[in-house]
This record gives C-alpha cells, structure tokens and sequence, in this order.
C-alpha cells in the first residue's frame, strides 16, 4: 500500500502553514503530496493553489523523499511549452519526484470563461497540449502544426529526469477521457466523490480500455481518493465530522461536491456516505475501512483528503498525525511480510 495525501485549504490555515504541513508528511512517513490547481475561488480558506508547480517546487527544496504530485494541472487553459518547461523543472529540482496529473476542465465553466476558452475548445486543447508535453520531455526538438497550437522546430529544456518522462495521471470521470487515460497507459484518478459501487464501475471502465489498448493491469496502480478523519474514538470521530462534513459538500459555492456522487440528494445522508465514501473512525475502524477498500476495489494507493476549509488545520494535523500513528504501519508491516 501507498499513502499520499491532498494540501488544501482549511478554516484556519495560512500559505506558511499549509506548506509545512506538506513538509510534515514526509516526517509523518507518507509516500507523496499532492497539489490541486483552482482559481477563482470565493472562500480564500478553501483549495489555495493557482500555480501548484511553484507549489510544488518550494516542497521539493524542503524534502528528500516524498513524492511531489501535482493533482491536476488545467492543460487547456495553458500554453504547453510553459506547462512542459515547468513540470520538468520541478522534476530537476526534486531529483525525479514529480508525479504529473493533468485534467480537461476546471470544477465548473468560470475556469474556461476567465481564461477566455471556449467548451468546444476544451478537449481539443487538451489532446495537443498533452501531446505537445510528451514530445518536449522526450525529443531533442520539436515542431507542432495542430488547430490549437502551431510550434516552429525548437529545443525546449530542460528535460526531466524520470525516463522517458514522469508519470503521467488523469483526472477521468467521462468514457472519453477515461478511454484516452487508457490509450496511453496512464493511470486515472479515483475521486473521492465516488461511492464504492460507482468506483467499481469506474474502474471496470478502465480496465477494459486499458487491456484493449494492449497494457498489462500489473503495470498500473489508480490513486483513489478518500475522505478521511481519525480521532481517538468512533463517537468522537463520527460528532465531531457530520456538520463539518456535511457543510463542506453543501458549501454553496462555485461547484458543489454532491453533484459529483451522480446519486439523488435524498441517498446523500450522513450515514450512507460515512459508509461508503469517506474513512471517518477511530483507527481500529479505519484500518478496517481499508481493509475493505483492498478487497472490494483492490486498493493499493490511497490518497487521503485530511483537510477541510469548515474545520481548522490544527484540527486537520491531529487527525493526519493519528492516521500516521496507527493507521499506515498495519498497513506497512503486511506489505513486509507478504515481500
């Protein structure tokens, strides 16, 4: 099993803050960080990163073994030179640890609108940018005619360290961009907005295009997001996150989570979604939370979201601290014995 862990924003956290908590995980023995890309956001508590890969890079200079992912970069609202210049930079400054997601579209239209891009242009923009990254990280030069973009032949450095490039993940919910995750053998995300049974669909999806295109299931690991909240006690696990929580999906903002479940309003109780997309307990109940996930998605990376901007961070680290505790070594000794 592999550990990551989302940094967003909190009630209370400050730029400083959030950036040592990113810092904190490599101590607290977690295997990669992950940075979303917003923008426009009305609430200055919530997702705070317009440019994850600076984000990313200050991380890097502060750390020695942790991942740096970047979860997701907007490519149609970007040039890909500067995209690709970017990533590999980071990749160069970290020795190699960067992990690239990349997606379509923002979390709702106001991303394409403030940058001037049309709906119609958005996968179109997407499909050459990506292709315009690959060929910069892994040609000595390029040159690039499509609608979109149009490249003279030029070098573009630096090249990143991974070979032939870092990896490469997709955010994926529609059959289009999930069939292309898998044309290319990349692997998708799993969001945590997904109960188990939509997961399962989700994954079945993939793994047909992905065997269908000609890649063995053995050679990819799909990140999948959880909702997660550790306290000393179920009781006090389950009080203390229903308001918070439930005020987080409904934050009435420019995007509202609970349209993402694609499950009527009535299912979305409390209750059904502590049981089916979130890992909220006392550790016991977490280490069987995901236990379950192991056989009913077999799960392999799990990407935890600790933060929430309707608690505050102090809150959010005691939380990830116990995850950290007792939560990951049961998980790591049974990936030692069975090696």
């Amino acid at each position: 099993m592999k550990f990551g862990f989302f940094v967003t924003g909190t009630a209370s956290a400050s730029y400083p803050e959030l950036l040592e908590q990113a810092i904190y995980g490599e101590e607290l023995g977690f295997d990669s960080v992950w940075l979303r890309e917003r923008h426009f956001n009305t609430n200055p508590g919530r997702n705070l990163w317009p440019s994850p890969l600076i984000v990313g890079a200050y991380i890097a200079a502060k750390t020695t073994r942790l991942r740096v992912g970047i979860g997701s970069r907007i490519l149609s609202l970007d040039h890909p030179i500067h995209i690709a210049e970017d990533a590999a930079t980071l990749d160069v400054i970290s020795g190699g640890r960067l992990d690239f997601g990349i997606a379509r579209v923002g979390e709702n239209d106001l991303y394409q609108q403030g940058f001037g891009i049309s709906a119609q242009e958005t996968r179109g923009r997407f499909e050459e940018g990506l292709d315009i990254i690959l060929q910069a990280w892994t040609q000595q030069r390029i040159s690039y005619q499509g609608k979109y973009f149009q490249i003279p032949e030029v070098m573009i450095l630096p090249k990143p360290i991974q070979k032939p490039h870092p990896p490469v993940f997709v955010v994926g919910r529609s059959p289009e961009s999930i069939q292309m995750a898998a044309n290319k053998g990349f692997p998708i995300f799993i969001a945590a907005a997904q109960m188990i049974p939509e997961v399962q669909k989700t994954q079945e999806l993939y793994w047909k295009a992905l065997e269908a295109a000609g890649y063995p299931r053995t050679h990819v690991e799909l990140p999948v997001n959880r909702f997660v909240y550790v306290a000393e006690t179920m009781a006090k696990a389950k009080t203390e996150m229903e308001e918070p929580f439930m005020a987080f999906l409904n934050r009435g903002m420019t995007s509202d989570i609970k349209e993402y479940f694609f499950r009527s309003e009535e299912t979305l109780t409390y209750e059904n979604l502590f049981k089916e997309a979130c890992i909220f307990g006392d550790p016991d109940y977490c280490i069987r939370q995901i236990e379950r996930l192991q056989k009913e998605i077999n799960l392999k990376y799990l990407l935890c979201t600790f933060n929430y901007y309707t608690i505050d961070l102090k809150q959010s680290l005691k939380s990830m601290e116990l995850f950290s505790k007792y939560v990951m070594p049961h998980f790591k000794r049974t990936r030692q014995v069975k090696g």
